[in-house]
């Protein structure tokens, strides 16, 4: 289970989202930029952006849940948000994916229910 708190540090909501599919991809937040120099020579220049990573998390939900995450990000996209993920560990950062795409994963009876929705969610952030 996945809590998610905006914003942060004056919580005034609080979302909470199944675990993603294939857990999470976790990397550094670096920008790597190479440059060659008139006598070929190849320079590479890092920038590092501290202890910030960047986080992927793909989850199939219902489509009510969708809907549900959907307002909370429309409301809280530009926002400091706390996550706290299926390891109990808790980030504080920035949802750097906007926007954020639902696609329809499995149909719904012709009754209603049982619809499905895949959303994929890059945050970047600080583990606290």
């Amino acid at each position: 289970m996945l809590e998610i708190t905006a914003p942060w540090p004056g919580a005034d909501c609080r979302i909470y989202l199944p675990n993603p599919k294939f857990g999470d991809s976790e990397s550094l937040a670096i920008d790597m930029n190479p440059k060659r120099a008139m006598d070929g020579t190849l320079y590479t220049y890092v920038k590092t952006k501290g202890l910030r990573r960047k986080i992927l998390m793909s989850f199939t939900m219902t489509r009510l849940k969708s809907i549900e995450v959907n307002r909370f990000l429309f409301m809280y996209i530009s926002k400091q948000l706390k996550i706290v993920d299926y390891l109990n560990r808790t980030w504080v950062g920035y949802i750097t994916s906007n926007p954020v795409e639902f696609n329809t994963s499995k149909r719904g009876n012709p009754g209603g229910g049982n619809e499905l929705v895949d959303a994929e969610i890059e945050f970047e952030g600080t583990l606290v």
